[in-house]
């Protein structure tokens, strides 16, 4: 009778062992698509508002021409986030005067910073100071897959300078019936 049990014994442990130690592998698969978008926002930002105002000071002396020294502005910050892809690899920020045109006798010039580094990847370089005009004029270039992160004091700052055009005679172009709001339009696009 033990071995009869023995044996029962020994035989469980065969199917015990047979039944856990399968050979064939058991497996299943399934797909995953990943799909990411192009991506090309601007935006400008400030934290007292994108209106800025540029004046130049009368003279306090007779004989003294207007000073153009305070007609700055550094309020403004130039904000994207770009994904590029292998066709489109690089992108630029242009800017315009796309509605009015500067005094007569005076030139607007903006000049954007490099970026200020709160954000990630690669971010444009500025093309250094650009006369404005009503054409497209590259402010900031180079710009690859990146964001500058939000809000003022991220991405470029835009410097604004109002100035007296060089070109001879150009002062007496001056008139004080000029005064003129202007729109400045950036855009971003591929290279």
């Amino acid at each position: 009778m033990k071995m009869k049990i023995f044996a029962l014994a020994a035989l469980g442990v065969v199917f015990a062992t047979t039944t856990n130690a399968q050979t064939d592998d058991a497996d299943d698969n399934h797909t995953v698509a990943i799909n990411i978008p192009e991506v090309a926002i601007l935006d400008l930002e400030s934290k007292s508002g994108t209106a800025i105002s540029l004046a130049v000071e009368a003279p306090k002396e007779a004989g003294e021409a207007v000073d153009f020294s305070n007609a700055v502005n550094k309020d403004v910050w130039v904000n994207y986030s770009s994904i590029v892809g292998k066709t489109e690899n690089s992108r630029d920020v242009s800017a315009k005067i796309s509605k009015n045109d500067v005094p007569d006798g005076m030139l607007l010039k903006v000049t954007a910073s490099a970026d200020a580094g709160n954000g990630d990847g690669k971010m444009g370089t500025s093309s250094g100071e650009v006369t404005l005009s009503n054409k497209d004029q590259k402010v900031i270039s180079g710009i690859g897959s990146c964001y500058t992160a939000d809000g003022a004091g991220s991405g470029h700052n835009l410097k604004y300078a109002l100035e007296l055009d060089p070109a001879k005679k150009s002062y007496e172009k001056i008139d004080f019936d000029q005064d003129v709001t202007l729109t400045i339009t950036y855009t971003i696009s591929n290279k």
